[in-house]
């Protein structure tokens, strides 16, 4: 009886993990401007625009060079928190994933609305009064019309 159990058990869990969504799977967001009162978004624009991977004092970019990725930057600290006042909401992805040819696009000074999605939990291998990595936002571009999210880092709280 017990070992029937434990097979059923098995067959349970390995049906809960092939519903998991893929980590880089894009969220069904609800397209368009958010006016959700229990989501902090803000209206703001674009700083900068530049691959994840950059040379040191490197200032213009070739569009090989946004195959690593890209990393957008945005005017507002939303997401900061008082271990890191002067935090940049910010979006960095790995090349090739979905959203990548919304952010390339962007230029600086483009108006977006950034909206605060988590920061995450203090555990044994995170403590994000440290490590400011691990942030998600979602961003709605106006010009482009079209949204992107993801994480302010390459890496989650306590990651590479």
């Amino acid at each position: 009886m017990k070992a029937a159990l434990g097979v059923w058990a098995l067959i349970a869990a390995c049906s809960a993990l092939t519903n998991v969504p893929a980590l880089a799977q894009v969220e069904d967001y609800v397209p368009g401007v958010w006016h959700y009162r229990s989501v902090a978004c803000v209206n703001t624009t674009v700083v900068s625009v530049e691959p994840r991977l950059v040379g040191e004092g490197q200032k213009t970019f070739s569009a090989q060079d946004f195959e690593s990725g890209v990393d957008v930057t945005f005017n507002t600290h939303l997401g900061s928190d008082p271990a890191h006042p002067h935090l940049f909401a910010s979006v960095t992805h790995y090349g090739g994933l979905p959203g990548n040819e919304i952010m390339v696009r962007e230029r600086p000074k483009d108006k977006v609305q950034v909206c605060f999605l988590s920061r995450p939990a203090p555990t044994l291998a995170c403590n994000p009064d440290h490590d400011e990595r691990g942030r998600i936002y979602r961003v709605y571009d106006y010009r482009q019309r079209a949204q992107y999210s993801g994480m302010n880092t390459e890496h989650d709280c306590g990651g590479a």
